[in-house]
């Protein structure tokens, strides 16, 4: 009874490895086990962070993604070992034909997996010498699963950076990006970088929901961080939307579709990994735009216009902290 439970368990767990793998390298989203690990992982990496005040975003996501290989090398040695410790005489020694204890079983499994065909433990009978078979193919299954999913994570984290350098480019705070492209009747010279970033901006939330692994992948610097750029550009939409003089008018075609699809990034975050702060970020600044020369909304016209984001704000501020930056990193003090 105990060689069949040893043989069964092995075979669940094999399935439970593969079906993770699988699910995490080619569809949305990551499997029942690599999704329980991500939210610990976080959590993790914000008490390190915590109580050393080391910057260990510089390597979260190189930490997540080995934890995560791990995992899955891990799950399938577990399962053959156990399907060759299930029968006495399932492995032997090449020279004397003795039974294998459990520690050589640990190392034929190991060596069977990675492929490195030493040949001085052999499996005993057919059935045995098939499993090994299988064994050695699901070791290139497991390395072939990992160059899939390992390549596209890498291409998503640098598209992730590209980004937020994009939104960089156009300014480093909504005000700087509202004066650089004020013209003296409109900020019509935004449109078409608008344009652009929203199919970047969708990709990018389309990444983050079938690689949630990207949650971890920070940039350490300013101009390469995803979370206050978005934080940025979300801002300067909510100036041109409600600070403008004129009210709360739509004043770029693309405006609209840039915010839609902000909200849908912001979205994949809401029920993820993002702590969200207790306190709302202060209103946006209007100050430096009509220090300008910009005509913009009275303070209290447009703290009454804005009410309705605190939580859109909020999370945007939760996106910043996250990624080791500040409000001030959003909008800085003068």
């Amino acid at each position: 009874m105990t060689n069949i439970l040893l043989f069964v368990g092995g075979l669940l767990i094999l399935l439970l490895a593969a079906v993770d793998m699988l699910w995490t390298a080619f569809l949305e989203g990551a499997g029942p086990l690599t999704n329980y690990l991500y939210p610990r992982m976080g959590y993790l990496l914000r008490r390190v962070r915590l109580s050393t005040g080391l910057r260990v975003q510089r390597i979260a996501g190189l930490f997540v993604v080995l934890m995560s290989l791990t995992l899955w090398t891990s799950l399938v040695w577990l399962g053959w070992t156990l399907i060759f410790v299930s029968a006495p005489s399932a492995v032997v020694n090449a020279t004397t034909h003795q039974p294998a204890d459990i520690c050589s079983r640990i190392y034929f499994t190991g060596y069977t997996i990675f492929t490195l065909g030493l040949g001085d433990y052999i499996p005993q009978g057919g059935a045995f010498k098939i499993a090994t078979d299988l064994a050695t193919g699901s070791g290139f299954v497991l390395l072939g699963l990992a160059l899939a999913y390992l390549v596209p994570v890498i291409n998503a984290a640098t598209q992730k950076r590209q980004v937020a350098l994009n939104i960089w480019c156009l300014g480093h705070s909504p005000a700087d990006i509202i004066i650089r492209s004020w013209n003296g009747a409109d900020t019509s010279a935004l449109a078409p970088h608008f344009a652009s970033l929203v199919s970047s901006l969708t990709l990018l939330a389309e990444s983050h929901v079938t690689y949630p692994v990207l949650y971890f992948f920070f940039a350490t610097r300013r101009s390469a961080a995803i979370g206050p750029n978005i934080a940025i550009i979300d801002e300067v939409i909510t100036v041109l939307e409600c600070g403008m003089a004129d009210g709360c008018r739509l004043d770029l075609p693309s405006l609209g579709a840039v915010r839609q699809a902000i909200t849908e990034y912001l979205d994949t975050l809401r029920t993820t990994f993002v702590v969200k702060p207790t306190e709302i970020p202060p209103p946006p600044k209007l100050a430096e735009l009509r220090e300008a020369g910009i005509p913009v909304a009275s303070d209290e016209l447009f703290a009454r216009a804005i009410a309705n984001m605190h939580e859109r704000r909020t999370l945007l501020l939760a996106l910043t902290v996250r990624e080791g930056f500040t409000w001030n990193d959003v909008w800085p003090s003068r």
